[in-house]
């Protein structure tokens, strides 16, 4: 019975036990449970199989931890769940450097940036709720939960935030191909509470001259009234400047920063033009700093408009997002055409002036994109861009496999008109190959019986096959016009392909 005891114990230990992991750029640590299979910059040639599943190499994982600052990557042993750790010295990291040190004010807009801030917009997360929890070890964390586009694929996720010690710190619970369970939740929550930091570093003092800003004058405005926001010295005096060169008389607006250094500026523009704007910030009786903004263009007819992100010369994919802001209520339209397809959508615009459009950019090609803003009483304003999609072998094999068709042979060789241009697919046996000029002409059949071949097909390829005659190869090709075949009892019409590629 004692011995029975002692095995249950050792099993319960083994069941639960926790591998601990440092983090030492915080001075900081982290318990995963051993359930999870897990990846880190200096085990991942210790798990072939599950890179080969995830369809990474280890260079590949290797140059991607670094450059994102991931410690370790725990996956579920189905591989639809992932926790990812990261630890970087990112803008907020600098800014905050410790949230436990932080007044609740600055901790409030924290949070409230990643309801707001469009730079995640930017980087496809949809964030679906922020919150502040303390947890069990290591204070506070910032509670997300997300949704996340890349490349048009989509996932959920659960993650904990949090900036200890000049490093910001995420836990994130990434789930595919499902939606979020309680479980993931409590997941996350666990790791969290394992988190714990040996020490802390006091908050640095704010340079002398140090500024910062998270709003500034815009390029553009009909109203002329903006803010100009951020976080300077504590209680230091501001004096912000806009003046034109037609004008005598310059614009003064003056302004105090709080105790923990931020600071407001309401900026009423007296009419329109070109306008500039400086600021100088005092402090004990000096000048600290100065800084002189872009231009500031002002006009009561004008559609103001600002991209999230500019439109790209180069295509990185299959779809291309375009976002941006401008005046509520105005109709924006984009016209993209590549020759080959047409994408044209128009959206009204409600109070928060946010656009976006989603076009299909598959087919490789140049693409000729406009985008128009209108609105009754205001100038239209008229963008054009050209980019560029240039196809990789991958991208090629992955749209081919998506298009193909298969239809039977007799259906193919009754309604050869309707399938031109269309991609196909076909397992076939190769019956003789022929150069001619550049060219190799394959001769196939999609059919073997006792007598022979039969339901002879033509593949147009730019390259000599490796296989020899008799075998069978699958294949991927763009059904093109009749290839026509001269024999003793008279011309005969083959099914013909341009060759995509064989798989």
């Amino acid at each position: 019975m004692l011995l029975l005891t002692v095995l249950l114990c050792a099993v319960c230990v083994f069941a639960f036990a926790d591998t601990e992991y440092s983090l030492d750029l915080m001075n900081g640590k982290l318990s995963i449970g051993d359930s999870y299979i897990v990846l880190t910059p200096t085990n991942l040639s210790m798990h072939p199989e599950l890179l080969e599943k995830l369809n990474r190499t280890k260079e590949g994982l290797e140059a991607d931890f670094a450059e994102r600052g991931v410690v370790l990557q725990a996956w579920v042993s189905t591989l639809d769940a992932c926790l990812e750790v990261t630890v970087v010295q990112d803008e907020d990291a600098v800014r905050y450097f410790d949230m436990e040190q932080q007044t609740n004010a600055a901790r409030n807009e924290y949070r409230i940036s990643y309801l707001k801030d469009k730079k995640y917009e930017a980087e496809g997360y949809d964030y679906k709720s922020a919150d502040w929890k303390r947890q069990t070890l290591g204070g506070r964390f910032l509670m997300l939960k997300y949704k996340r586009t890349v490349n048009g694929e989509v996932y959920w996720g659960y993650a904990r935030r949090t900036i200890r010690n000049g490093y910001t710190l995420t836990l994130d619970y990434q789930v595919y191909g499902r939606g979020l369970r309680a479980k993931d939740l409590n997941s996350v929550n666990k790791v969290a509470n394992s988190v714990s930091f040996a020490s802390s570093e006091p908050l640095p003092e704010t340079a002398e001259g140090a500024i910062e800003f998270t709003s500034v004058p815009p390029a553009e405005t009909n109203t002329g009234v903006f803010t100009v926001e951020g976080r300077c010295a504590s209680e230091a005096h501001l004096i912000g400047v806009v003046m034109r060169m037609s004008s005598p008389t310059p614009t003064r607006i003056e302004a105090d920063a709080k105790k923990n250094g931020s600071f407001k500026l309401n900026v009423k523009l007296p009419e329109e033009g070109i306008w500039l704007m400086t600021l100088t910030v005092e402090a004990g009786g000096k000048v600290i700093a100065d800084k002189v903004f872009d231009y500031t263009t002002y006009n009561k007819t004008l559609l103001p408009v600002s991209w999230d992100t500019p439109v790209p010369e180069t295509l990185p994919g299959d779809e291309l997002i375009i976002t941006g802001v401008t005046s509520k209520a105005v109709n924006v339209q984009c016209i993209v055409m590549n020759g080959i397809s047409t994408f044209d959508k128009t959206v009204r615009t409600n109070g928060t002036g946010k656009f976006t459009f989603k076009v299909p950019t598959a087919q490789e090609g140049e693409y000729d994109i406009t985008v128009v803003f209108s609105k009754k009483d205001y100038d239209t304003r008229r963008f054009t861009y050209t980019a560029t999609r240039s196809l990789t072998e991958a991208d090629i094999r992955k749209n081919a496999a998506a298009q193909a068709v298969k239809p039977a042979y007799n259906t193919l060789v009754s309604k050869m008109e309707g399938y031109k241009g269309r991609t196909m697919v076909y397992t076939v046996y190769i019956t003789d190959i022929q150069q001619a000029g550049d060219e190799w002409i394959v001769f196939a059949a999609t059919g073997k019986t006792n007598k022979g071949y039969k339901n002879p097909i033509v593949i147009i390829a730019s390259e000599e096959p490796e296989f020899i005659i008799g075998t069978q190869q699958k294949f991927y090709g763009v059904c093109v016009d009749p290839y026509q075949v001269e024999s003793e009892e008279g011309n005969e019409s083959y099914p013909c392909f341009d060759l995509l590629f064989w798989e």
